[in-house]
C-alpha cells in the first residue's frame, strides 16, 4: 500500500508542469503581475542566434514583398520578463510574424528588428501564453492599443494589447504586445470554445 502511494506521488511530481522561474514571491504581487504597466521590459535570448540571424537575412534579401511561410521557422528561446520587483524566466518558442516585409525593420548599426509570434512553454504573462510582439508601424502606432481599449470598454472580447520595451538578442526596441486569439482569451472572458 505504501509503495503504491509512493509511486503515485513520484509520478505526480515528475509530470507536474514547470512554471515560470521568478526571483520573487509571485503571491505577493498578484495585482501587479496582472497590470501591464508593471511589465518594464521583455528580454528574449535565442541560443541559436546564428540560425536566427540567417533566417532574418533570408527574409530581408528575398525579392518577394511577402514573407514566405517556409521562412517562418520556430526557434527555442528564453524569455525574461522584467518587473520593478524582480524578473521571471520562461522557456519559449519564437518565430517571424506577418505576411509582408513591413514586419522587418533595419535599425541603427545594421541590426534588424522584426515582429515575432511568441509561445511560452512554461508559465504565463498576465494569463497569456501565446502573444505577438509587433513593430508599431505595422499597427499604425498606438492606434491598435486605443482600439483594443475602446472595444474592451464597450464590452467586446478584445486581446490584451499594450506597448513594451523589448530586447531580442541585444537589439532593443519598443513593440506592441498583443495577446493571440486563443482559448485563454475566451476563458479570461468567461466564454467557452
Amino acid at each position: 500500500m505504501f509503495r503504491t502511494f509512493f509511486i503515485s506521488l513520484s509520478l505526480f511530481f515528475i509530470y507536474l508542469p514547470v512554471l515560470a522561474d521568478c526571483d520573487f514571491k509571485t503571491g505577493k504581487y498578484i495585482e501587479e503581475l496582472s497590470n501591464p504597466s508593471y511589465l518594464k521590459k521583455i528580454e528574449i535570448i535565442i541560443p541559436k542566434s546564428s540560425a536566427y540571424n540567417k533566417n532574418i537575412l533570408k527574409i530581408y534579401a528575398s525579392k518577394r514583398s511577402s514573407i514566405s511561410s517556409n521562412l517562418k521557422k520556430k526557434f527555442r528561446a528564453k524569455l525574461i520578463a522584467h518587473y520593478p520587483f524582480g524578473t521571471c524566466q520562461y522557456k519559449s518558442k519564437v518565430r517571424q510574424h506577418g505576411h509582408q516585409k513591413d514586419h522587418i525593420e533595419l535599425v541603427s548599426s545594421g541590426k534588424v528588428v522584426r515582429s515575432l509570434d511568441v509561445e511560452l512553454k512554461s508559465g504565463n504573462i498576465m494569463g497569456v501564453v501565446k502573444f505577438k510582439l509587433l513593430l508599431p508601424k505595422t499597427r499604425r502606432g498606438k492606434n491598435e492599443i486605443l482600439a483594443s481599449l475602446i472595444l474592451k470598454q464597450l464590452g467586446f472580447i478584445s486581446p490584451e494589447t499594450f506597448d513594451v520595451i523589448t530586447d531580442v538578442n541585444n537589439v532593443k526596441s519598443k513593440m506592441i504586445f498583443q495577446e493571440k486569439s486563443t482559448k485563454e482569451l475566451l476563458e479570461k472572458n468567461f466564454k467557452r470554445e
